[in-house]
């Protein structure tokens, strides 16, 4: 679907690699553990940039899921962890 291709976030541009790994990387740094551990200012992109929101959209997504698991709907275009999200 164009504009949203694995970042998360809207978009006019359908191929964005370094979009796409910052959402995956954001959904499996929350997924590790406590979002008190994993917390969401930890994002390693530079804030501003479209890394930076995809990598937030990811770790959002993650930490809605907390106590349970995410699902492969939540997000189709990136592989999901399996483990139970802590709180």
């Amino acid at each position: 679907m164009p504009g949203y291709l694995c970042t998360g976030v809207a978009t006019n541009i359908g191929f964005l690699p370094k979009e796409s790994r910052a959402y995956s990387e954001g959904i499996h740094y929350r997924a590790q553990g406590a979002s008190a551990t994993y917390a969401k200012v930890n994002n390693p992109h530079a804030i501003g940039s479209s890394a930076h929101d995809a990598w937030d959209a990811g770790w959002d997504l993650a930490h809605a899921a907390a106590t349970t698991t995410i699902t492969a709907s939540d997000a189709p275009c990136v592989a999901v962890p399996t483990n139970t999200i802590l709180a």
